[in-house]
């Protein structure tokens, strides 16, 4: 498994650079086939809720067809392969034919496809866990954290750019994906022996897991969309916004970087440390003034997010483990997507400009929320990682 998480690092930096490329050029793909601008919301909400679906019916596919090794991973790299076909397609056939349909259609079948390079994958890795630390799927988390820190820049790139380059291009990384993942996902199933593994540990009961990480999702969707532009404009000129940016994701990837911590606490005190330290960064951001000190605790908020979310992943794997592995993975991408969903519902409601100033501490009260959940609920028991 060690061999594998590199190629299914890049899977994630790849698949999350697709998303921003597919979001950058949306407007104007929508005006090419005569769609109004608000109906581009609209659009993006329908991905999101594609893929809370799509992501957990692939973790709970990947438990059935954990046994068929081969097959399996053969899938795949079939699917894969024909998201990036429906990646290439949009703005070909936007170009071509002037109907709203060639826009739709080829987007949600990269969605629905696409989810065989999140959820699978992850179940993979947990498989192969030998701790509820995070420390396999930081590895996952920092390639799609590397495509976040550079979509500010490059979206400023992309602006007025035709998009046929672009997408081509991630569209021939998701080939590439299909070919590296197809060969490696069979290699990276045959599990290790139980007696390589931690002990027991606590678990959270898994219903007060999903309320909090369902809370966390949404804080983190309200601040890096609503908030993050917002506190660093009071400092910085708006063309020189996309310097700034990228803060949150870099303080992510360098915390993913980091030894597992705190390996020894039960998990639901090690993800309210983080949620707790999380919460403080962010109330500090919308109390502190200065470019430089914004961005260093934009960068404190983003590493407590990357230890959350890693150890959140783990948690599941844990809570899903011997055999339900994938529909835990998949459930928390598909929380983390409802978390998208909810952040575009409330752009299209206008929530942000009816909050005003209450809207940068909304991350913050969410996050309170998610720790007070995770500290104050009863115990789920004891858990032996084992397969």
């Amino acid at each position: 498994m060690p061999n594998s998480l590199p190629v299914f690092a890049f899977a994630q930096f790849c698949m999350s650079l697709s998303w921003v490329v597919y979001a950058a050029f949306m407007p104007a793909m929508a005006a090419q086939v005569g769609l109004p601008k608000s109906f581009v919301v609209w659009l993006l909400l329908l991905d999101q809720c594609l893929f809370m679906v799509s992501d957990f019916l692939a973790g709970v596919a990947s438990d059935r067809m954990a046994a068929a090794a081969a097959r399996w991973a053969s899938l795949l790299g079939m699917l894969t392969g024909v998201s990036a076909v429906a990646l290439l397609a949009v703005p070909l056939l936007v170009g071509a034919i002037a109907s709203p349909l060639v826009l739709v259609l080829p987007a949600l079948v990269w969605v629905a496809c696409s989810s065989a390079l999140r959820a699978p994958l992850f179940a993979l890795v947990g498989k192969q866990a030998k701790s509820t630390t995070g420390n396999p799927f930081r590895w996952l988390l920092l390639g799609s954290g590397v495509a976040a820190a550079f979509a500010p820049l490059l979206q400023s790139v992309l602006k007025g750019q035709s998009p046929m380059v672009p997408f081509a291009l991630v569209a021939a990384s998701l080939v590439l994906c299909a070919v590296l993942v197809g060969k490696t996902a069979a290699s990276g199933s045959e599990a290790e022996p139980a007696s390589a593994r931690e002990p027991a540990t606590e678990l959270p009961e898994a219903p007060w897991f999903f309320v909090a990480l369902a809370c966390a999702a949404l804080a983190l969707q309200i601040h890096t969309s609503f908030n993050t532009g917002r506190l660093f404009l009071r400092e910085v000129p708006a063309e020189q916004l996309h310097w700034w940016m990228p803060a949150f994701w870099i303080g992510f990837n360098l915390a993913m970087l980091l030894p597992p911590l705190l390996g020894t606490w039960p998990a639901a005190r090690r993800l309210g440390l983080f949620g707790s330290a999380g919460a403080l960064a962010l109330s500090l951001c919308a109390l502190v003034p200065g470019a430089g000190l914004q961005a260093g605790l934009q960068a404190a908020a983003g590493a407590a997010w990357a230890l959350l979310l890693a150890n959140a992943f783990s948690t599941a794997n844990a809570l899903g483990s011997p055999q339900r592995q994938g529909r835990f993975a998949g459930g928390v991408h598909a929380v983390l997507a409802g978390g998208s969903v909810l952040r575009l519902a409330m752009a299209s409601a206008a929530v942000p400009m009816a909050l005003g100033d209450a809207m940068l501490w909304l991350p913050a009260s969410l996050l309170a929320i998610a720790v007070g959940a995770l500290l104050l609920a009863p115990a789920g028991g004891l858990h032996q990682p084992s397969n």
